[in-house]
């Protein structure tokens, strides 16, 4: 292995939204270190594998990852990060340099390493606070994530997330408003507040994500704010009155079911009927404009009658959900629900979630389509040929034609046309 001190860096990141967030954070802190990032792996002289545990299948890929760039690159220094950086989970036949998994101060454990690895003039480790570190932007997206929380303790039976992030914690309001600020002075036109179970910001503080809401509607530049996934019972009505007191705030609920029957509910540990999640969308409808609510669900469930599908079949319709991203059962060792009996046969959840999946286009062609003769203000995400695509503030994915560059603006486009895969329309001047 070399002894000269790394000069470049690559960051492989795996998984979620927030370890995509994660990752700017390690390579901001790569950075500071006086590090240079490298095209790719093969080409750096330290390599950062934030992996993903959420699933058998995460894992297995993170372990190659890891084995990919040991082969690709094997004087490269490997350190790995994120929910599967137990030797448990990576075992690989040439240990990394260093292993940092998840949790508390994951971040300032890191630079710890860093710190003795690196042997900088000024150690940084001591002035790293993991939960208020601030990026100072998110490369070349039209949106931004903003991280305000971390960790989870609710406890669904399908999930290893709780033992991999471990215990809930907050990014305080202060730091979270300062990173927001810093995001759209620096030309962010949508912030996406985030954290691996939002909804839970606030709880034992004193504090709620409806009053740092609050706080980041007066943000100065903030142009739009979207919320990403929350729980039924996190959906107060002190949140919906924020909501709805600021254009800011977009329209578009990630309402996580995962079952339409109670009975798969109640062996998931989800802590709610469908009755209360109903409550929950009836009350947003209420609030908010026309609201689209997407959604998690997950088909063959142990112990999942074909009775309890019809019944998640049903729920669904009922909903009118504008997107759905159907998932068949996937045992995740180490959860209640992997040791469960009464598997479904593998055949009848492909069946059925191929049900669900053209319930959900025919689902999303019908939210869609009542936004025909609307105008709709779309954040351009992408430019092509005499045509440009972005999101609306329902999250609906519009595209009209142009022959100007449009990317990272918001513009109004009256809609003429919609189908399950989005809306058409011409720009409005």
């Amino acid at each position: 292995m070399q002894t000269v001190p790394p000069k470049h860096y690559f960051v492989q990141v795996l998984g979620c939204k927030v370890n995509q967030y994660d990752a700017r954070q390690i390579e901001e802190l790569m950075e500071r270190y006086g590090l240079a990032a490298a095209p790719g792996a093969e080409l750096a002289d330290l390599v950062v594998v934030h992996t993903c545990g959420v699933t058998a299948a995460a894992g297995l890929k993170s372990r190659q990852a890891i084995r990919r760039v040991q082969r690709d690159n094997p004087l490269a220094r490997v350190f790995v990060t994120g929910c599967a950086a137990n030797e448990e989970l990576t075992q690989v036949d040439q240990e990394p340099v260093c292993r940092v998994p998840a949790g508390a101060d994951w971040l300032r454990r890191l630079a710890e390493a860093l710190d003795g690895f690196l042997e900088p003039e000024q150690p940084l480790a001591g002035g790293i606070e993991t939960d208020a570190f601030a990026i100072a932007g998110y490369g070349d997206h039209t949106r931004a994530f903003l991280k305000v929380q971390d960790g989870c303790d609710i406890g669904c039976s399908f999930c290893i997330v709780p033992q991999l992030r471990k215990e809930p914690r907050d990014k305080p309001i202060a730091a979270a408003v300062a990173e927001a600020a810093s995001l759209a002075a620096a030309g962010y036109a949508e912030i996406v507040v985030t954290g691996v179970s939002v909804g839970l910001y606030g709880r034992g503080n004193g504090s709620s994500l409806a009053r740092l809401l609050e706080r980041l509607i007066e943000v100065p530049g903030i142009g739009r704010i979207r919320l990403s996934s929350l729980h039924p019972g996190e959906l107060t009505d002190e949140l919906l009155e924020v909501w709805a007191s600021s254009g800011k705030v977009m329209p578009h609920l990630h309402l996580s079911l995962q079952s339409g029957s109670d009975a798969v509910l109640a062996a998931m540990r989800r802590g709610y009927t469908t009755r209360d999640y109903l409550s929950a969308v009836e009350r947003a409808r209420t609030y908010l404009d026309m609201p689209a609510f997407t959604t998690d669900i997950i088909v063959g469930f142990p112990g999942e009658k074909e009775a309890y599908f019809e019944e998640t079949f049903a729920f669904c319709r009922e909903i009118g959900f504008s997107r759905m991203h159907t998932f068949t059962f996937s045992p995740r060792p180490g959860t209640i629900a992997a040791r469960m009996p009464r598997k479904v046969n593998g055949t009848v959840a492909a069946r059925r979630a191929e049900r669900l999946r053209e319930l959900g286009d025919e689902l999303s062609a019908e939210y869609h389509r009542k936004f025909i003769g609307r105008e709709e203000e779309v954040l351009v995400e992408q430019d092509k040929e005499g045509s440009a695509t972005g999101y609306s503030r329902h999250y609906i994915p519009i595209t009209f034609p142009t022959d100007l560059p449009m990317r990272k603006q918001i513009v109004k486009v009256l809609v003429g046309q919609a189908s399950a895969d989005g809306a058409r329309g011409r720009r409005v001047d």
